[in-house]
């Protein structure tokens, strides 16, 4: 079963209380910071299109891929119902497409550390990079090592209700330090009050945790010039305290 493929539709609900609009801010910012002010935007690992839509709203000319057809059939609905004409489309972000001459590509919420070995994480470079005009710039986040090793796994629950829908998530993890890995175990209960049903959605994920050097590597590999790696929404250096942290790459401007 591919991972979110019964966790689709209840996705939004879970994360209704994630900053999306500031996160598209601070991006904003970080490709303004780089010479990027507006153009073509590119993301990669989509989701349910939040992210593009915040961009889109600022007058950037954006695309989306994901691998799931569930969020991208979200995505599309969502664009639609906020009067916009948006390119969303199915795919895998770890496969060049027809993408191209992008001024920038993002790929946003931990995409990269669903990339559980450096092929994988490489081939969704390459992709970028195929997709990027010489000049373009990459930004894209993921777990931080440094912060998973200091803080150790743990059992979580999160309850969100909008009524008459109530979601329990119970993610319960195992971590592999030699394959610098933790695999989550979702299990949703997903209750509808009104009708007085339950759904018991199970789903694995198992994430990759990098570390910068590792990152920047991969980077060059695949035709980028890094630019930094910082804490997620931050200028400072990557910490024990934040698992989330991002990096900037800038395609090589002569080939």
């Amino acid at each position: 079963m591919s991972v979110f493929a019964d966790y689709a539709p209840w996705y939004d609900l879970l994360y209704r209380d994630k900053d999306y609009a500031g996160e598209v801010d601070f991006v904003e910012a970080r490709l303004r910071d780089h010479g990027i002010a507006t153009g073509k935007l590119l993301d990669l690992g989509c989701g349910t299109g939040v992210h593009a839509i915040e961009f889109a709203r600022r007058g950037w000319d954006v695309a989306g891929v994901d691998l799931s057809a569930d969020m991208i059939a979200s995505a599309k609905a969502r664009a639609a119902e906020a009067g916009l004409d948006m390119p969303f489309q199915q795919g895998d972000a770890c496969e060049a497409g027809a993408e191209s001459d992008y001024d920038a590509v993002v790929s946003l919420f931990h995409v990269a550390s669903y990339q559980n070995d450096r092929e994988r994480l490489e081939a969704l470079f390459r992709t970028a990079q195929a997709a990027l005009k010489p000049g373009g710039v990459f930004l894209f986040d993921y777990w931080y090592g440094g912060a998973v090793l200091a803080q150790g796994v743990e059992t979580r629950v999160k309850v969100i209700e909008q009524l008459p829908l109530r979601l329990t998530r119970i993610a319960q993890s195992e971590h592999d330090e030699q394959k610098a890995t933790v695999r989550v175990k979702y299990t949703l209960f997903c209750e509808d009050t009104e009708r007085s049903t339950i759904r018991r959605v199970d789903e694995i994920h198992r994430m990759r945790y990098w570390f910068p050097f590792e990152v920047e590597a991969s980077l060059r590999n695949s035709g980028f010039e890094p630019a930094g790696s910082y804490a997620w929404l931050s200028g400072a250096a990557p910490n024990t305290k934040d698992w989330a942290a991002y990096s900037i790459a800038r395609k090589a401007a002569q080939p």
